[in-house]
């Protein structure tokens, strides 16, 4: 599962001019309350599409998606205002020598060690670059592009390790769903 607040982005900016690292802040929507207002410290780098920018975020029309959903209270309440842990796929959805990088629109995700995997996927009018150091850097090469797609292997594994021992702690069972690889079948 992903924590999905894009209907409830203001606006926000992110910045991975400093390679392994991607820092800033989002301001989220919450119906009957300020706005929510974030800060990011992750570790890892934006697609090869924008990395090395500092890209900002923008919603014209912010919403809570609770109330698409038809619920009380605000989607999100319970997020963290420091959110730290492990950049996932950031893509501004730009063509890359040819092809896209991930996908073919922005999509921001991160694993946070408070809220678990946060997921905005928005509309190309959304990003915008600011800041753009990437004539300064080499293209990556092939080793450090596998390399790049490794790490962010891995932060998905490692939220998927944490998910499964987190629901074991509580009622001893892994996820519903979640597939548990090399335990023995239950006879």
């Amino acid at each position: 599962m992903a924590f999905r607040p894009y209907e409830n982005l203001i606006d926000g900016e992110l910045d991975n001019t400093t390679l392994g690292k991607v820092t800033g802040w989002i301001r989220f929507y919450r119906k009957e309350k300020k706005p929510l207002k974030i800060s990011l410290d992750l570790q890892g780098d934006f697609h090869e599409d924008i990395r090395g920018t500092k890209i900002s975020l923008t919603n014209p029309d912010p919403k809570d998606r609770n109330e698409s959903f038809e619920r009380q209270g605000s989607y999100m309440d319970g997020m963290s205002e420091k959110q730290t842990g492990e950049v996932g796929d950031i893509t501004a959805g730009l063509k890359d020598n040819g092809k896209y990088p991930y996908v073919n629109y922005p999509y921001i995700e991160w694993f946070s060690q408070t809220n678990g995997r946060v997921v905005l996927e928005l509309d190309q009018s959304q990003v915008k670059i600011t800041e753009d150091r990437r004539a300064k850097r080499p293209p990556l090469t092939e080793q450090e592009r596998q390399q790049a797609q490794i790490e962010k292997d891995k932060a998905i594994i490692n939220f998927m390790k944490d998910l499964v021992n987190t629901s074991r702690k509580t009622n001893g069972k892994p996820p519903i769903g979640v597939i548990v690889w090399g335990e023995p079948k239950a006879k």
